[in-house]
C-alpha cells in the first residue's frame, strides 16, 4: 500500500500500489471533473489540433475520427515496411493528410443484381469425380487421372444368394 495525496482535497489516502488512484473517494473524483485546474491542454497526435483532457485521463486523439485514421496510418506504414523488406511492392498508397469530415454522408450506388448462374445439368452416366478446370473450365475426371477409364466406372453386379437390403425403421 502506498501514502498519496488526493489531486482534489489535498488529503492524504492509502491504494494499492500497482492501482492508479488519484482520488481519496468518488466524491473527490466526480467534483474534480469540473475544476478548471484537474484539466489540461492536449495537442492532437493526429491532426495537431488543441484540444482539453482531463490530467488523469490517457487521451492522446481530439476525437475518435482521428484515433481511427491513426491506426490506419499505422496500419499502412507497418504494409509498407513489411513490403520493403519482403521485397515486394507496396500494395496501399501514400499516408494521406488527415481532411475534415464532409458535411453530408453521401449514399453509396445501388448494388447490380444479375442473374444468377444456371447450374448446368449432371449427365448420370458422368463419374462422381468429374469437376471442372479452374482455369479453362473444361471437365476432367480426377479418377482418370489416377485409373483407367474402366476402373473409373466400375460396375457392381449383385450377388445372387445376398438377401436384398431393407431399411429398418
Amino acid at each position: 500500500m502506498d501514502t498519496r495525496n488526493c489531486m482534489a482535497c489535498q488529503n492524504e489516502f492509502q491504494a494499492p500500489a500497482r492501482r492508479r488512484r488519484y482520488f481519496c473517494s468518488h466524491e473527490c473524483r466526480i467534483g474534480a471533473r469540473d475544476r478548471e485546474e484537474m484539466r489540461e491542454t492536449r495537442a492532437c497526435v493526429f491532426c495537431k489540433t488543441e484540444f482539453t483532457a482531463l490530467k488523469t485521463v490517457r487521451r492522446n486523439y481530439c476525437s475518435d475520427r482521428c484515433r481511427k485514421g491513426a491506426g490506419r496510418a499505422r496500419d499502412r506504414q507497418r504494409d509498407q515496411e513489411r513490403a520493403l523488406r519482403l521485397g515486394e511492392p507496396a500494395r496501399r498508397g501514400p499516408i494521406p493528410a488527415p481532411t475534415p469530415a464532409p458535411a453530408r454522408a453521401e449514399l453509396p450506388p445501388p448494388p447490380v443484381v444479375r442473374a444468377p448462374a444456371r447450374t448446368p445439368v449432371r449427365d448420370v452416366l458422368e463419374p462422381a469425380a468429374t469437376r471442372n478446370c479452374p482455369h479453362c473450365d473444361q471437365p476432367i475426371t480426377i479418377v482418370a487421372l489416377l485409373a483407367t477409364p474402366e476402373a473409373a466406372r466400375p460396375v457392381i453386379h449383385p450377388a445372387r444368394d445376398a438377401p436384398p437390403l431393407r431399411r429398418v425403421p
